[in-house]
């Protein structure tokens, strides 16, 4: 004997369907995003779980987890962390407006690449720490070794 009327035992639609697999990829998204150890203007280390760079500018947020973007030359690249080993700021240019912040990119392979922050958006390192919700900009950070 069935308990419920047949308009009612349907399967589930396509919206639902595909409002599942959103938060599913949602959920694994955030699961992947990497553990940094953060070294601040001050000296300060700090380690950063499930670490997001926001790039977004006044009215919407523009979140990247898996790496950080940087100018090589006149280009930009993003940098997955799986890929760097240590990322070191070497100097500060304050000749020009705003100031260019050389990096020192330390790959996996050992190979160093000089590269620059690029800027764009806010540019603040967001995620968590034992002390609960950490934010940095990254002008005020001076090391970043992703955690394996």
């Amino acid at each position: 004997m069935s308990l419920c009327l047949p308009r009612q035992c349907r399967k589930p639609k396509a919206e639902v369907r595909v409002l599942l697999l959103a938060a599913l990829l949602l959920v694994a998204a955030s699961a992947s995003a990497a553990d940094l150890r953060i070294t601040d203007s001050r000296g300060t280390e700090v380690v950063v779980h499930s670490a997001a760079i926001d790039y977004g500018g006044f009215l919407a947020s523009e979140s990247e987890t898996q790496g950080i973007r940087l100018l090589q030359g006149d280009g930009s690249v993003m940098v997955k962390w799986a890929d760097i080993e240590t990322l070191k700021v070497v100097r500060r240019d304050e000749s020009v407006k705003p100031p260019r912040i050389e990096l020192e990119v330390v790959l996996r392979n050992q190979k160093k690449v000089p590269a620059a922050l690029l800027r764009q958006g806010r540019m603040k390192l967001t995620g968590k720490t034992a002390l609960g919700e950490y934010s940095i900009d990254l002008d005020r950070v001076r090391t970043i070794t992703p955690l394996k």
